[in-house]
């Protein structure tokens, strides 16, 4: 038996029809490593899909909690800012009044949000608004 012969026939060189065995691993391989990119890609879309509608979510009840708290500023019967902010924030029970900074700009104030999410952690918003004791 010519070992030689027998290599040249299972590696497919020197033949001329159809695909050596070099060849097919090549293909399979670059089969392969197509068929990873593109599931991956949809993975990489459908994860950021996900996050994408969760900061959105998060976004509307931020600009929620804006709005009312901007509603009940001009409500006389609370005389502090930080009782104001506290009403609004007793209906979502994530949210919490951190501090109220007083801007260097006349009545203007900062309103500092935490927000306890997945995981305990813990993220910021800041709200201005424009506000004018009763005194």
């Amino acid at each position: 038996m010519n070992h030689k012969n027998y290599w040249r026939r299972v590696l497919g060189l020197g033949t001329e029809c159809g695909y050596t065995l070099i060849e097919a691993i090549i293909a399979i391989a670059i089969c392969g490593f197509g068929l990873a990119a593109i599931l991956g890609l949809y993975g990489v879309a459908l994860e950021t899909q996900i996050v994408s509608e969760n900061i959105f979510e998060q976004s509307l009840e931020i600009n929620s909690i804006s709005d009312e708290i901007l509603r009940v500023l001009p409500d006389p019967e609370r005389v502090t800012l930080s009782d104001k902010a506290n009403e609004v924030l007793q209906k979502y029970p994530n949210y919490r009044l951190e501090e109220i900074i007083k801007s260097e700009q006349s009545d203007l104030y900062i309103i500092k949000i935490s927000q306890k999410g997945i995981r305990s952690q813990v993220k910021y918003f800041w709200i201005k608004v424009f506000w004018r004791s009763i005194e």
